[in-house]
């Protein structure tokens, strides 16, 4: 029989099936503790989980309850937290293998295992692995390293080999610090325990040896890794963070954009210190902590409010200030305090009183950056949704169809596609629809979109856009084509104080 494929070919296929991961504006902890192997991002939807990682003494664990706590006025929690490690003292290179669970009886029948490890390139490999005395992984990981201990190499005369039963991993870390790499061959050979570790599967991780990491390139290398968050907090280090080091890092944040607020505690009379140093700098959130009280990590607060927005829901967007945390130290609690603090963009709660009763909420949700940034939580955090949102469909766009052409068909692709979220971001609050304009920014609307009725579209219906192409010339002297979409809408703003007058006839 002749194929009926040379008359009729038929492909089957699921249409627009390539995905892209849309960001959550979730919080990320950069923390030194060494539970946590570097290289990597340690994401969990609970506090028992985290606790059962870092252990439940650990401040890691006391922060993720107060965050996954936390109930928005829209009765919605942070589902996930995740963690990256800050390498703040140099460390040695190592192995960090996958999260597999490992049973001791998988491991028991090994008598005379083989692994083949390289450092920096060069092969060592070990042969006469005995397992079969083990009584739990952890003495698997003993004599493991008894094993590899034997070896002369420089690299692991004095390695470590550890089990977490935690997180199902063993880590074999070597002996020289601040240098070297360290990995794990699979040769296929029915003695091989590499995979039975862990350490030459997909999920394993080659930690390179390094010096320590100043704290501003700790969240540069974990956004490098996943930039799954909107805002970044550090656990508490064994030395402070100096005034200089925060400002590196707020340096850091600012460079990147309107895409993570970077959340600092700070006591308040350091306050104006600081804010001297970051003023300008946008997404930087500086907090009042108690100088005395235990720490109720109140830097979380605007991080916990983002964490719990769903930008899918209508009228989501949020007003930061007014949210009540009853578990927080009141740190501002008089008129002179609470001038001094907002004079610095002090974030603290503040308490006042109504008929008598204490109301204490967190004051007033607002940032470090200049006159041209989003100075308000809410709207630096709607303007990071807004750009994540754009930023996954565009990118499912081009990974979906064959291709956007540099003409009115293709212009007219791309505007389906920010409408589509435009509509959204009107529907959650991001774009405001009805505000009016003053005349400088109705100015300001016409001189850059060129349009003399553009200021009446964002003040009718909330925004403006246009989309054109331009060529440009590659590094290596190729003419590419590229779309450039302008939208200028019209941010929410927050009502933070209500002024009355009550007339008498």
């Amino acid at each position: 029989m002749i194929s009926q494929s040379r008359y009729v070919n038929i492909v089957s296929g699921v249409g627009a099936g390539a995905a892209v991961a849309q960001r959550q504006l979730i919080l990320r902890l950069i923390t030194q503790n060494s539970v946590l192997p570097p290289g990597i991002v340690a994401e969990f939807s609970n506090s028992d989980s985290v606790g059962a990682y870092f252990g439940q003494q650990s401040e890691e664990y006391k922060r993720s309850q107060a965050y996954f706590s936390f109930i928005s006025k829209n009765i919605l929690s942070p589902k996930k937290l995740s963690f990256a490690r800050w390498v703040s003292a140099a460390i040695a290179p190592m192995i960090v293998g996958d999260a597999t669970p490992k049973t001791l009886a998988s491991f028991t029948g090994v008598n005379a295992g083989t692994l083949t490890l390289n450092d920096g390139g060069t092969a060592i490999p070990l042969a006469a692995i005995d397992f079969s005395a083990a009584e739990t992984l952890t003495d698997v990981a003993a004599a493991l390293q008894t094993k590899i201990r034997a070896n002369a190499d420089p690299q692991l005369t004095t390695a470590t080999v550890t089990y977490n039963t935690n997180t199902n991993q063993f880590v074999l870390t070597g002996s020289v610090t601040g240098q070297g790499t360290l990995t794990a061959t699979a040769t296929g050979l029915n003695t091989d325990v590499s995979a039975l570790l862990g350490w030459s599967t997909g999920s394993a991780v080659s930690v390179p040896g390094q010096a320590a990491d100043t704290p501003d390139v700790s969240v540069q290398k974990s956004a490098a890794i996943s930039n799954n968050f909107g805002t970044f907090a550090y656990t508490t280090p064994a030395v402070p963070l100096t005034n200089p080091q925060i400002t590196a890092i707020a340096a850091w944040t600012h460079a990147q954009n309107n895409n993570f607020m970077f959340l600092c505690p700070t006591p308040l009379s350091n306050l104006a210190t600081l804010y001297a140093l970051v003023k300008g700098y946008s997404g930087v959130g500086l907090n009042v902590a108690s100088a005395t009280a235990a720490n109720d990590y109140v830097e979380q607060s605007g991080a916990e409010i983002l964490a719990a927005t769903d930008y899918n829901q209508p009228n989501a967007s949020q007003n930061y200030m007014f949210y009540q945390f009853p578990n927080r130290n009141v740190t501002v609690s008089d008129d002179t305090t609470a001038d001094l603090a907002d004079l610095n963009r002090g974030n603290y709660i503040g308490v006042t009183q109504s008929a008598g009763q204490p109301l204490a909420f967190f004051q007033r949700g607002v940032l470090c950056g200049g006159g041209t940034a989003a100075t308000d939580m809410n709207t630096f955090a709607n303007e990071m949704w807004l750009k994540a949102t754009i930023t996954t469909q565009f990118l499912s766009l081009f990974l979906n169809v064959g291709r956007v052409p540099a003409n009115t068909q293709g212009q007219a692709i791309l505007l389906g596609i920010l409408q589509t979220v435009i509509d959204l971001a009107k529907a959650n609050g991001v774009i405001s629809v009805g505000k009016t304009l003053t005349a400088v920014q109705q100015q300001y609307i016409t001189s850059l979109s060129a349009d003399p009725t553009a200021w009446r579209q964002v003040q009718t219906i909330g925004y403006w856009v246009t989309i054109s192409f331009s060529s440009y010339v590659t590094s290596d002297g190729r003419t590419e084509w590229q779309a450039n979409y302008t939208l200028i809408y019209s941010k929410d703003d927050n009502i933070r104080l209500v002024n009355g007058s009550d007339v008498m006839i």
